[in-house]
């Protein structure tokens, strides 16, 4: 899991730690909402529809350290730190930008655990 950029031997351990080696989570949505970075909408019945937001309703440790990982990421000159100028560059405000990278890098996390493959940039989903 080190082999992601923003996750260094501290964060890593602690992402383990707080999802139990992904024993229990299977899919993207599922670190997502363990998290409690998964968007939320805001809506009332047919009139009402607010700002979205995160719904916070999940480990905040983990929340955390995803946040702080994308933060890292946003130095970094990689794919994934493209992603979150490419966010920026399409209007969208800085946290949120870094709610979606937190996001991507969890589930990104998620995928190196389970294939047991470390993290390459250039990696082609197999057909």
């Amino acid at each position: 899991m080190t082999s992601i950029p923003g996750f260094g031997l501290f964060t890593a351990a602690s992402v383990l730690a707080e999802t139990d080696g992904f024993a229990v989570l299977e899919t993207g949505k599922q670190i997502a909402a363990h998290a409690g970075i998964a968007p939320a909408p805001f809506q009332s019945g047919t009139s009402v529809h607010g700002r979205g937001r995160i719904s916070k309703t999940g480990n905040a440790h983990l929340r955390r350290s995803a946040y702080l990982a994308a933060w890292s990421v946003t130095r970094n000159k990689g794919h994934l730190g493209d992603f979150y100028r490419r966010l920026r560059a399409n209007g969208k405000p800085p946290k949120v930008a870094l709610i979606a990278l937190g996001h991507k890098l969890l589930r990104t996390g998620l995928a190196v655990v389970s294939s047991g493959q470390p993290f390459s940039e250039t990696h082609v989903k197999p057909a």
